[in-house]
């Protein structure tokens, strides 16, 4: 019977979370567009709403009337952008949806959903495959 050494099997853990560190590091990347990647005429960093791990980043964002707001998927997984209201479960997640019908959109990389918004007021939105996403628009005189 072969035993195992501790310096042999301290390189096998140490060689698994190498391993488990690279996979990590390739999936956070999958679908991003990295830091270096050109805005799109339109809007600002700050006019825009990303998704990442499952939320809509800011999930809440303040802008005049008359400002473009993109959504853009960040976390490589498909989205909605659905404004209307819901109702939440007592575990947070909705259990009912009623879109307004202002923005309905799939969201996914490389297809954002723009939306200029030309009346005051606050906006909800929610991703109406992923039942914990939501976000607010308030927009301001």
């Amino acid at each position: 019977m072969k035993t195992t050494t501790a310096p042999s099997r301290a390189r096998r853990i140490a060689g698994a979370l190498g391993v488990t560190a690279l996979t990590l590091a390739l999936v956070a990347g999958c679908g991003s567009t990295g830091s270096g990647s050109p805005k799109s005429s339109g809007s600002s960093s700050k006019d825009t709403v990303t998704t990442k791990l499952l939320s809509f980043m800011p999930e809440k964002l303040t802008v005049k009337v008359g400002t473009k707001v993109t959504w853009k998927a960040g976390d490589g997984i498909g989205h909605t952008v659905t404004t209307g209201t819901f109702t939440l479960g007592s575990d947070g997640l909705r259990t009912a949806e009623n879109p307004d019908g202002l923005i309905n959109k799939p969201l996914r990389a490389g297809k954002d959903v723009s939306y200029t918004f030309t009346k005051p007021g606050k906006y909800v939105y929610y991703c109406s495959i992923h039942k914990g996403m939501a976000g607010e628009i308030d927009v301001t005189p």
